[in-house]
């Protein structure tokens, strides 16, 4: 490693992920009908605005409870309380920071104090988050199944390719890990050693992407547009894009990944920005009643 490069490279991974949103964003302006937008804005409903924000101190809630539970199963003990402001917190950091993760960031330094160094808690967030990814793919691969019923076609070949390939990964990885994540997958096999384990995390990160989910189609429903079963077929799919942490909050890439994908249903670029827009600002709104609340509590000690 060279001098300085340590202290450079968070810099530069945050200008890069500032200038991919402002790139991206700059470029969908060009190509969607920004004053249908304001107009669909304008006259939304906002009883399905107040629904899609509350999904969001709910997910707090649910993700909350997961890494308790991966963290506890770990030797990693966390208060519940703590577990839950902790995750909210991070919830908000990762809306408003660069590269989506500074929260996650956050928070495993701070479950680091009582448990010396900084790889077990990493461990447990990492393995936190592969938990949810793989319910995530799950619930995608269902979706793109459900397809043909919903959409009267099957889904796109490229889609199955994402999701398949993710889903072998994952396995192979698993099996032989590559060098340097031989603890991480041990971790996670003791986070999944059992069917009571397998039970919890699968009901409670069923419930956390169900809110996701609901919260995406509250989002439409706000603007007047029909999401029907492409809330379960299209927006999982449309979700994927979200494991890669180089936007701010997401913004940008989510919005490109709704053209995409919303177009296979027969949307206008306008309409699949409008309502991914339309989420990304209820996940704004929502995750800040936490980090308020944080720093009304004395914030970092």
């Amino acid at each position: 490693m060279l001098p300085g490069q340590a202290t450079t490279r968070p810099w530069l991974k945050s200008a890069r992920a500032v200038g991919i949103t402002a790139l991206l964003a700059a470029a969908l302006c060009g190509v969607i009908d920004t004053e249908k937008v304001a107009e669909l804005f304008a006259a939304s409903d906002l009883r399905w605005w107040g629904l899609a924000v509350l999904m969001l101190p709910t997910q707090a809630v649910l993700g909350g409870l997961r890494w308790q539970r991966v963290a506890q199963d770990l030797d990693l003990p966390i208060p519940r309380r703590h577990a839950l402001e902790e995750y909210g917190l991070s919830m908000a950091l990762n809306q408003i920071m660069p590269g989506g993760m500074a929260g996650d960031a956050v928070r495993v330094w701070r479950h680091k104090s009582g448990h010396g160094a900084l790889g077990a808690p990493l461990r447990a967030a990492v393995v936190d988050r592969i938990v949810g990814h793989f319910a995530h793919l799950i619930v995608t691969a269902f979706g793109l199944l459900l397809w043909p019923l919903a959409h009267g076609r099957p889904a796109p070949l490229w889609a199955w390719g994402v999701v398949v390939g993710l889903l072998l990964t994952i396995a192979v990885l698993g099996r032989r890990p590559i060098a340097g994540l031989q603890a991480l997958v041990d971790d996670a096999k003791t986070a999944l050693s059992n069917p009571g384990q397998w039970a919890f995390h699968g009901v409670l990160s069923g419930a956390l992407l169900f809110t996701i989910l609901f919260g995406f189609y509250a989002s439409a429903r706000a603007l007047g547009l029909p999401l029907g079963w492409g809330v379960l077929t299209a927006v999982p799919l449309m979700m994927l894009v979200l494991v890669l942490p180089v936007s701010i909050g997401g913004w940008g890439i989510r919005e490109v990944a709704s053209v995409l994908v919303f177009s296979l249903l027969g949307w206008s670029a306008t309409d699949a920005v409008a309502v991914s827009a339309a989420y990304g600002m209820s996940c704004l709104v929502g995750s800040m009643p936490a980090a308020v609340f944080w720093f009304k509590r004395g914030g970092v000690k």
